[in-house]
């Protein structure tokens, strides 16, 4: 609470927007369902017995949401959308490099020989970040991950094909190697978080956006082989730790979905459902991003976050239909891939709303509404002349 004056930057920066260009924010497409989410994380101050403990996660929705206009008013030109995209990805390289560094490694599976062997290679760091103190959860980082991974392979493909109207950089040979690199290392990475959602997930969204029509028909077989060995991966001893892993999430479900029942309108607040002693501090959440949403927010709550989600699907439409620019609209792609990832993944797991690593959503986020509104002005000023 000693730390509370720090959100009074928000108001500054909403002030001297004003002042300079006569208005508070940039639109988006997605205002009227954040201003619906906001009203929910306003309630959670008000009816909270303890704010204190639910400070850090409303702390978390606002800055992000700040992140969000702010990214939205800043790139409004080609060059500098370009120069968010390049920032986007050097922030995923900031996350591998902290996130592998300070990973929680779970050795529990069927490549524990393998995952032994590189965890005496990577150093251990102590990054003692305050809800974080033992490492960062491996789930999480992976979770972050697959919103940035089909967009590098989007990069590295495009270079790889050699479409000149697609690149971002205008060069080929440099370009290509940086984008396989980071992607292998991603990918890497996300082997070794052992997270069985993100690597769903990831595998669902390319399937379905990026690999076509012809390709995906040859690939049921592949997709079948690799969900039944990352199923039989997960053991211990003779009992299968997926099997296990459905029976908690099943309980996690239906606690969230009574704490739904009982509090449909305001939710019980945020980061409020780990206070359940079937959820518990360590879990923080019930593995749903819809049921955990509508029990810590409630329904509107629910019905704003799926707004926001739908406005980030049109968004994405609309800039691979309307766009003349090639690389936004590849971007487009790669971003819309990725947030489809994460929502596949937010069906067996989640990143609550305002967890740290959820910036890496509103970053993506901003990027697509700033392509988007780009696109539309650039639409309406090709259209009056």
């Amino acid at each position: 609470m000693k730390y509370v004056w720090i959100l009074l930057i928000i108001p500054l920066i909403l002030i001297s927007r004003w002042m300079l260009k006569n208005s508070l924010f940039e639109r988006s497409v997605l205002d009227w369902a954040i201003a619906i989410l906001l009203i929910q994380v306003f309630v959670t101050c008000i009816r909270v017995p303890d704010i204190i403990f639910s400070l850090p996660k409303i702390a978390g929705v606002i800055y992000g949401l700040a992140f969000f206009y702010s990214i939205v008013a800043l790139l409004d030109s080609e060059k500098l959308i370009k120069w968010g995209i390049m920032g986007f990805l050097g922030a995923g390289l900031m996350l591998l490099v902290v996130g592998i560094l300070g990973m929680q490694w779970d050795k529990d599976i069927y490549f524990s020989k393998i995952i032994l062997k590189f965890e005496k290679i990577i150093p251990k760091v102590r990054w003692n970040i305050p809800g974080a103190e033992e490492g960062f959860n491996a789930n999480a980082i992976g979770g972050a991950l697959i919103l940035i991974i089909p967009l590098c392979l989007i990069l590295f493909f495009v270079y790889l094909k050699g479409k000149k109207e697609n690149y971002l950089i205008p060069y080929r040979l440099f370009p290509l190697i940086f984008f396989f690199v980071i992607s292998f290392v991603m990918c890497s990475v996300l082997f070794f978080t052992l997270s069985f959602g993100s690597w769903i997930a990831v595998i669902s969204s390319i399937w379905i956006l990026l690999l076509p029509w012809k390709w995906k028909k040859w690939s049921f077989v592949l997709i079948f082989l690799l969900i039944a060995l990352i199923f039989l991966s997960y053991h211990d001893g003779n009992k299968l730790l997926a099997g296990k892993n459905i029976e908690n999430r099943k309980l996690l479900w239906s606690v969230g979905i009574i704490t739904i029942i009982q509090h449909p309108l305001l939710g019980v607040g945020m980061n409020r459902i780990r206070q359940n002693p079937s959820v518990g501090y360590e879990n923080s959440h019930v593995h749903n991003h819809f049921i955990h949403t509508a029990a810590e927010l409630g329904i509107p709550g629910l019905v704003a976050y799926l707004a926001i989600l739908i406005g980030a699907g049109y968004m994405c439409v609309q800039i691979w239909r309307i766009s003349n620019i090639g690389w936004m609209r590849m971007m487009a792609l790669g971003l819309g891939c990725g947030h489809l990832a994460h929502f596949i993944f937010g069906m067996m797991d989640s990143i609550p709303l305002g967890a740290k690593v959820g910036i890496f959503f509103w970053f993506s986020l901003a990027l697509i509404a700033s392509i988007y509104n780009y696109t539309i002005r650039n639409g309406m000023d090709a259209g009056r002349g």
